[in-house]
């Protein structure tokens, strides 16, 4: 399976750095997703991932998400998971890791969601 995922940084909105991925998250791909996520994090931006074009996800991508959400939590910064594709969603419900992740249905309600 070809190693590729993009990751495309759309400005603040509402208090919120959207941040779109697209393609395989996988051991070769996710640590860059997770060095991205740092980054705005260690700027104080809080995080929407819209994971609606994620075509693939394998245990080391889940690793990286609830990695993630643990590391922002801890920083005191908001990460939230949106639009997540029918790859994402069913390996999230198979493992009941919806209840550490933020997940909303649309990008649009995880922006204007009150805070948790």
């Amino acid at each position: 399976m070809p190693h590729n995922m993009e990751t495309v940084v759309h400005p603040e909105e509402r208090g919120w750095v959207l941040v779109a991925v697209t393609g395989t998250m996988d051991s070769t791909t996710a640590p860059r997703l997770l060095s991205t996520c740092r980054e705005l994090k260690d700027d104080q931006n809080s995080v929407i991932l819209d994971l609606s074009g994620v075509d693939f996800i394998a245990s080391s991508g889940v690793g990286s998400l609830l990695a993630m959400a643990e590391e922002f939590r801890g920083a005191g910064v908001g990460i939230r998971f949106a639009a997540l594709s029918t790859a994402v969603s069913s390996v999230i419900q198979l493992l009941n890791l919806n209840r550490f992740l933020e997940i909303f249905p649309t990008t649009e309600e995880a922006r204007t969601a009150e805070a948790a």
